[in-house]
């Protein structure tokens, strides 16, 4: 559960409690009007909405920090204070937005509201200071309001297809399956810095999640059985067999091709959800305790 917390000078609201999935996307508006003294916020797809008690107006001249609670200005940051998420589109207009336009920002559709805002991550190099920690990249609006966020794994150690496919199980992930251009890109992003260790004669590196359905040469999910529409093949070869691999040498890069089911290669596990994993004290003791990071 968390609370949704808007802070200003001498003004402190909470509007309640409401439940939160890691690895998902939330779309929060928060419309305030000093007139008046009302709020509405739109978080998701939930709308809050009362009264507030607070100043007339937010007095200018102080410091706006995204990501770190400050104890004072400009100062008095502390680690376990830390925003560990990431932040897309932030927006902070000098008028309070109709209900309609905060509506169409948390549906995810394409808003163009003028005036500009004052504060926006439109010129960022420019705009703001990075300090500390902080992996700066460019999004799609689709990314934002895809259904679920992932993120990857690699296993640098060479498993067939079945193996990779139990040991993805095994961590609560699955083999990824690249359904557009842009995927299959920030998988290669994901593997470029194991290359090295992870490419064999032939150039093949991983194994992707999809088989070859020999009568019709389409491709299907191999966990949900779902049709891959999405294909990057250069040319078919190896018709032979069903399984699937990305090539990382200098002229396929990118490409797929078929490759033999029991063919070991480096395994990439893909997880929409946090999965916890229990290590034995062994373990511990023996290996994880001398690993350095």
């Amino acid at each position: 559960m968390q609370s949704v917390v808007v802070e200003a000078e001498k003004y402190s609201l909470t509007t309640g409690k409401g439940s939160y999935t890691l690895l998902g996307w939330w779309r929060f508006c928060y419309l305030h009007s000093f007139e008046t003294k009302q709020h509405t916020i739109y978080w998701n797809d939930k709308v809050f909405s009362g009264t507030s008690e607070g100043p007339e107006m937010v007095r200018g001249g102080g410091l706006l920090v995204i990501g770190q609670d400050q104890d004072r200005m400009g100062g008095g940051y502390t680690f376990s204070q830390s925003l560990n998420a990431v932040v897309a589109d932030l927006r902070l207009y000098n008028r309070t937005l109709t209900n309609s336009e905060a509506l169409d920002f948390v549906s995810c559709k394409e808003t163009h509201l003028d005036p500009q805002p004052l504060v926006s991550f439109s010129d960022f190099k420019n705009n703001w200071k990075i300090e500390g920690s902080v992996n700066i990249e460019d999004l799609n609006l689709a990314d934002i309001c895809q259904k679920e966020s992932s993120f990857l794994i690699m296993f640098p150690e060479a498993w067939s297809f079945s193996q990779a496919v139990a040991m993805c199980n095994n961590v609560g992930g699955s083999l990824p399956v690249p359904i557009s251009a842009r995927e299959n890109e920030q998988i290669l992003s994901f593997l470029n810095p194991y290359i090295p260790y992870c490419s064999d004669a032939h150039g093949y590196s991983i194994a992707l999640g999809m088989l070859k359905e020999y009568e019709t040469h389409s491709h299907y999910h191999y966990k949900s059985g779902e049709n891959i529409t999405y294909s990057n093949f250069l040319y078919r070869r190896n018709e032979d067999s069903n399984c699937v691999a990305i090539a990382v040498t200098e002229d396929d890069y990118g490409y797929w091709y078929y490759s033999k089911c029991d063919l070991e290669l480096c395994t990439i596990c893909n997880f929409t959800s946090v999965t916890h994993l229990k290590v034995s004290k062994q373990f511990y003791k023996l290996i994880y305790s001398t690993i350095k990071t």
